[in-house]
């Protein structure tokens, strides 16, 4: 939303201070710098994508057009999982190289780091990019939330600006429903935080502060900018333009600083699909600053936005519905019947507003804490009025007993929702101690296990009905029932990790049992085969050297040790630095 402008001559005294060093932060404000964009440039931490195994993923990376020995993996705690790279292929009117994996089968379906590495040093990851699920759902649901304005909605000149986090404490009040609801992706339209070139200016940390707090969501979120994100405050000492520069430094695309060819938009727009559902984000904007005023002029959308659109819109016309997702329609430009849109939603506004087939939803800022769901059944969009997570974040609400630390053969978990919404695949995380191959379960559906070193993670989806008590208890068990037999790989690691020029791979079994044990490059070719055969229960140590199964000293670079006992597989990534 917009705000008062500070009059000149208050503007004036108060650059006056900044100069003088009188206005200079707190140490206690002085924060971390996030993680900046460099190679991976999609799929991001705001523009994931959601993947069955088999399926391809597409990559897109800014590198020199002569970089060869691309390889990808993902990542999910101690979990890597390589990628089959496909092709690898550099555009000269986009300016990208364009990366094909194909994602494996995979042990735990979760939302994945991506991770990128190519010969001359090159190495990026982006973190909760990659979601890898079973399946896509006939009957599913997503969230949409707006207008957080991290980390405070005070303004830089107000008392306390520089310390005040209460925008920050309310999206996490969002993100803990939400996590425990378990919508398949979030959509969030804009205004992530209230200043955008408040980044570098008296070490605010705007931009990475809110980045850190997005890391939190257990879900995919697709996110599109807002104004406040973009616009830049004509009144703030930060020069023109700082804001959607460094909305690009975090979230965006710095080709679009100057777009080559075959990318010809200045905004950072997108679309992706669920089934049969065509979802495209647009970013929306007031150019408060009044940079680039020929490109952008006063406010979005602007001309090449609105033929991307048309563009992307048509392509996707066998989609069963399309959605469209933005920040707020400031000129009145998106005609929704004519292009033939099922639902559209956006924010800005600060209160749940409903025209048509679009809906803006109330902001999660300012303790509204507000957020929407949206459930879908085939094709049918069922849009529900808006939820909020409570003032004192009670609304919906979890608590284990004893304490939910993977120390306990037994855990109860009880969830209060208070909400007038059914969740029907909630989900439920117990952690449990490793050993337990075998579950009594009192309520809900054992979906998953992430099974540790020591502690497993039980995933159990659960049915929350509104205004409801429920309790749910899982009892861990070692059961000699075929399919549930006891672990016989325990653990894999190596020593020293980075090595050169040998490392000592090491791994325990439980039980006799039979293993191979082989080295793989990062394009997931085999290298060396290290051992096969009948093992004993208890560990065990091979010496890798550094050299293929020919004798040949392979490249500096990251490799994947992949052990197979019994059923059970577990890979462990390398790095031989010569």
């Amino acid at each position: 939303m917009s705000r008062s402008r500070l009059c000149a001559p208050v503007r004036a005294a108060v650059l006056m201070l900044l100069t003088l060093g009188i206005f200079a932060a707190p140490a206690s404000a002085q924060y971390d710098l996030g993680d900046t964009l460099t190679v991976i440039q999609k799929p991001l931490l705001n523009i994931p994508t959601i993947l069955t195994p088999g399926d391809t993923l597409d990559i897109d990376c800014e590198a020199d057009p002569l970089t060869t020995g691309w390889s990808a993996w993902l990542t999910f705690g101690e979990r890597t999982v390589p990628l089959e790279m496909v092709s690898a292929s550099y555009s000269p009117s986009t300016l990208w190289w364009r990366l094909r994996a194909v994602v494996p089968e995979v042990e735990v379906f979760e939302l994945y780091d991506l991770n990128v590495a190519a010969d001359g040093g090159i190495l990026d990851r982006t973190v909760n990019a990659v979601s890898v699920i079973e399946s896509f759902r006939d009957s599913w649901s997503f969230i949409h939330v707006t207008d957080p304005h991290m980390p405070t909605h005070k303004y830089y000149y107000q008392s306390g600006a520089d310390t005040d986090s209460t925008e920050m404490d309310d999206m996490r009040e969002v993100i803990r429903d939400v996590n425990l609801i378990h919508p398949e992706f979030v959509l969030l339209t804009g205004d992530l935080v209230n200043e955008g070139e408040l980044e570098d200016f008296l070490s605010r940390r705007y931009y990475s502060r809110a980045q850190g707090i997005l890391t939190e969501f257990e879900v995919p979120v697709f996110m599109v900018a807002g104004n406040h994100d973009l616009g830049g405050w004509n009144d703030t000492p930060p020069p023109a333009g700082t804001a959607r520069r460094d909305w690009w430094r975090f979230f965006g695309w710095k080709r679009l600083d100057s777009p080559p060819p075959g990318a010809p938009e200045f905004t950072q727009n997108y679309s992706f699909d669920y089934g049969p559902i065509h979802f495209t984000g647009l970013e929306a904007y007031d150019n408060y600053d009044m940079w680039r005023e020929s490109i952008y002029g006063y406010e979005s959308f602007t001309a090449n936005q609105m033929d991307w659109l048309d563009n992307d819109l048509a392509a996707a016309s066998g989609s069963a519905r399309q959605v469209l997702f933005y920040h707020y329609d400031f000129g009145e430009e998106l005609k929704l019947s004519q292009l033939g849109v099922e639902l559209a939603l956006g924010g800005h506004v600060h209160y749940d507003r409903q025209t048509g087939v679009e809906y803006l939803t109330d902001n999660v800022c300012d303790g509204d804490r507000a957020f929407r769901l949206v459930n879908v059944d085939g094709v049918t969009l069922d849009v529900r009025p808006t939820l909020s997570s409570g003032s004192t974040g009670s609304d919906l609400r979890i608590s284990y007993s004893p304490v939910n630390d993977g120390t306990a053969d037994e855990v109860s978990a009880t969830v209060v929702n208070t909400m007038s919404e059914r969740f029907d695949h909630a989900l439920v995380k117990f952690v449990m101690p490793a050993q337990f191959n075998d579950f009594l379960l009192t309520d809900g559906v054992l979906v998953q296990r992430d099974i540790g070193d020591a502690v497993q993670v039980c995933y159990v989806e659960c049915d929350l009905p509104p205004s409801s008590a429920r309790s749910f208890t899982i009892t861990g068990k070692i059961s000699d029932v075929p399919g549930d037999a006891p672990r016989p790989l325990l653990t894999l690691g190596n020593h020293p990790n980075p090595f050169n020029p040998a490392t000592t791979v090491s791994y325990t079994l439980s039980e006799r049992t039979n293993v191979r044990l082989a080295i793989f490059d990062a394009r997931g070719k085999q290298v060396a085969l290290l051992e096969v055969g009948i093992r004993a229960e208890g560990e065990h140590q091979v010496r890798w050297n550094g050299r293929d199964d020919r004798g040949q000293d392979v490249s500096s670079g990251v490799y994947f040790a992949r052990l197979e006992a019994g059923a059970q597989s577990r890979t462990h990534k390398l790095v031989l630095a010569r």
